[in-house]
């Protein structure tokens, strides 16, 4: 049910090229009744089914809330096909009488399809509108699409809260970190490459807390190479990538120890460093060293942690640190994209070598040897 009670929302210039006003008039302000607006949250771009080229975009708005004893409202979930985004939200507007309002949106999803073709025409959708934000945070979907994804959580109070509910787990260290699209726009203009939280649409389970069929969950890291998806990380290697670009802290690693029934670690600090080589000036390889320190979150199974039990942990903290790494590194090399940044980081640890770095990193990239050292320190109880 609609409020009754009639505001005005005034909505700043940068509406008001929507509006058809003439530049003189876009500099008032330019008024919405509330109850004719739906702000959306979340914006979800796919391949067009059937029809090479175009796009489906889909958009979102969170569950609305009732006025006095009027029920809440149950979010509104919209989708248009056109060749471009600009078109299929401009289509959106003709679908009733309520503004649709998409300055609200800090979610944008890209369907693995989308992803594939390329995100940077989104990207560059995104700086020039007057109304979509690059601080938005941006989530590639694995194997399926974005759309679904938005419709899926219409029953479960609107996709935009599911999502703020995954950034806010990502820094209880539940999910991959969350990037903005300005960062992700920044890391393909300056180094080719990005690195975008995944989610993937499973179905859903007791305890899950989802009212539908099916919920959306963290799967890891989606990989661009010149501005398309390259690959996925998997657990394995997102754990690595987070080690490396320093969003490890505060995640929790479990593990089993013979006189323990398990023990949980949580992350305290990472301590990276990385030392390039050279021979006749030459990039000979690469040496990277890491630091895992972390503190005892739970114990089972003990009273308390034992010295030999310690040291035990310590071990098998840096062994799963080493193979989480070395996934991430692997799998950068084998697809050619310097996703973690490395060649920076190593420029920063050689200043004197810069310039003969970043001539030759591009090319060497692939093929440079690269060692890797891994130490665990769990604080004593």
């Amino acid at each position: 049910m609609r409020v009754k009670k009639s505001a005005v929302l005034l909505l700043c210039a940068a509406l008001l090229p929507l509006s058809g006003c003439s530049r003189a008039e876009a500099a008032l302000p330019y008024a919405h009744e509330i109850e004719d607006t739906v702000l959306m949250g979340a914006l979800g771009v796919d391949l067009e089914e059937g029809a090479p080229g175009g796009v489906a975009v889909t958009v979102s708005s969170g569950g609305r809330s009732g006025a006095g004893d009027s029920p809440g409202q149950s979010p509104v979930v919209l989708s248009a096909q056109a060749e471009t985004v600009s078109a299929a939200c401009a289509e959106m507007q003709t679908f009733g009488s309520d503004f649709v309002f998409f300055g609200d949106v800090e979610h944008v999803l890209v369907g693995e399809e989308q992803a594939l073709t390329g995100v940077m025409s989104l990207l560059g959708h995104m700086a020039r509108d007057p109304e979509l934000r690059l601080e938005a945070r941006l989530w590639v979907i694995k194997d399926g699409r974005a759309g679904d994804i938005l419709f899926d959580a219409a029953s479960d109070g609107g996709a935009p809260d599911r999502l703020t509910a995954l950034e806010t787990d990502a820094e209880l260290a539940a999910s991959p970190a969350p990037r903005t699209a300005r960062e992700v726009l920044s890391d393909l203009l300056d180094n080719g490459c990005a690195l975008l939280p995944a989610l993937e649409r499973r179905p859903a389970r007791t305890g899950d807390g989802a009212e539908g069929e099916y919920t959306v969950a963290g799967a890891g890291y989606a990989i661009l190479r010149n501005g398309a998806l390259a690959g996925w990380t998997g657990e394995e290697g997102a754990l690595g990538a987070d080690l490396l670009t320093g969003d490890a802290p505060g995640r929790i690693l479990e593990f089993a120890a013979p006189s323990l029934a398990q023990t949980a670690l949580r992350l305290t600090e990472v301590k990276t460093e990385l030392t390039p080589s050279f021979t006749d000036g030459v990039l000979a390889g690469l040496a990277v060293t890491c630091r895992i320190e972390a503190q005892v979150a739970e114990l089972r199974g003990a009273d308390g942690l034992s010295e030999e039990g310690r040291i035990w942990l310590e071990e098998r903290l840096a062994q799963t640190g080493e193979v989480a790494i070395h996934t991430a590194l692997d799998l950068a090399q084998t697809l050619d994209a310097d996703y973690l940044h490395l060649g920076r980081k190593a420029a920063l640890a050689a200043p004197w070598r810069k310039a003969e770095l970043e001539t030759q990193w591009k090319a060497g990239f692939a093929a440079l040897p690269i060692s890797l050292t891994v130490t665990g320190q769990v604080a004593r109880m």
